[in-house]
């Protein structure tokens, strides 16, 4: 099969497309042919970073993944050969105490397909890939198979929603306007949110956010989030912050957003590390949620693209064949060209 593989060239990391064996599958694993791979924000940071553990030299790349089963092993029982399916990349062990508890997303011992961060599990940017039975779920034919990889995507921004707890009329802040933000914005709005901000610096992806229901976008270049959020609220803040960029200076406007004894998720990750005012918070009463990938919400998130309540095909920008793998990365990392979701199609 054709895979993008890591490579390392004059120092830094490039993808190379490369003819490699076609992956076994196991007794309780399914072979699928993938027709759809997205590029996460983790996806780029993780290959950029050149001194990186996630994505290592011999990795193939992509975690959000999509196409039609072509085998199965002999202990399968959730699909058939045939089926259209979609990747749950998050492989949990099913034995440690947050497992035992039903919180996959926290599992002690996590691996995630498509990356070497805790032992190499290959990625979905290849014709095929081979991934254990609890991770594929069944989409139906209404949806593509362009929606269906960006599914992944769209459960860990429910999972946002669910943990956030959002409650009818709450005005809603949500800093960035890429893929996981625009996600995050039409769950906010499903959850009874009564007015949704969004604060992004580009102009095409907050005029995406405002076709997707944003009440008011802000630019922060061009003004400052917290007065115009202290001016819609008459100075009280809003309910609940959703920080989905992952650097310094919007989490401290997160920190400063809020209304007293409102909610702050940290999402974004960027940054290993940053630093918020803590007196706000101390004497705010700050509500600080931490939010990783999606538990239980990769069905709901199927249904509600199905049944047309989610728009995802607003967010797909550009699609690369598996040749030019290199390309796609290159394209989402220059702001000139409005990119917000990149696929590569094997």
């Amino acid at each position: 099969m054709k895979a993008a593989v890591i490579r390392r060239d004059s120092g830094r990391k490039v993808l190379v497309t490369e003819n490699l064996a076609d992956p076994q599958h196991g007794e309780h694993e399914v072979l699928i042919r993938i027709r759809a791979s997205g590029i996460c924000g983790s996806d780029l940071h993780g290959f950029t970073d050149s001194e990186g553990t996630a994505r290592r030299d011999g990795l193939i790349m992509g975690h959000e993944g999509a196409g039609d089963v072509v085998a199965v092993g002999a202990g399968v029982t959730r699909v058939s050969v045939g089926d259209r399916v979609t990747i749950d990349p998050q492989v949990s062990c099913g034995e440690c105490v947050p497992c035992s508890q039903g919180l996959i997303s926290i599992c002690d011992r996590k691996r995630v397909i498509g990356s070497s961060l805790r032992g190499f599990e290959q990625g979905t940017m290849a014709e095929l890939a081979a991934v254990p039975e609890k991770q594929v779920f069944r989409v139906p034919d209404s949806v593509t198979f362009s929606q269906a990889s960006m599914i992944e995507p769209l459960s860990n921004a429910l999972h946002v929603i669910n943990r956030s707890g959002i409650l009818l009329g709450d005005t809603v802040v949500i800093f960035g306007a890429g893929t996981l933000g625009l996600c995050i914005l039409q769950g906010a709005r499903l959850a009874g949110a009564g007015r949704i901000i969004v604060s992004d610096t580009s102009p095409h992806r907050l005029q995406v956010a405002r076709s997707l229901g944003a009440d008011v976008i802000v630019n922060p270049v061009e003004q400052s989030v917290r007065d115009e959020v202290r001016a819609l609220t008459r100075s009280e803040g809003a309910d609940v912050v959703i920080e989905s960029v992952g650097i310094d200076a919007t989490y401290q406007e997160a920190i400063h957003t809020v209304r007293k004894r409102g909610r702050v998720m940290f999402f974004g990750a960027v940054q290993d590390t940053v630093t918020v005012d803590l007196l706000p918070i101390l004497h705010k009463e700050i509500t600080i949620i931490g939010c990783t990938g999606a538990n239980d919400e990769t069905q709901v998130a199927i249904d509600m693209v199905a049944a047309g309540r989610i728009n995802l095909d607003a967010l797909l920008t550009h699609q690369f064949d598996l040749a030019h793998a290199q390309e796609a990365f290159d394209t989402l990392t220059n702001p000139a060209n409005n990119a917000i979701k990149v696929q590569v199609t094997p």
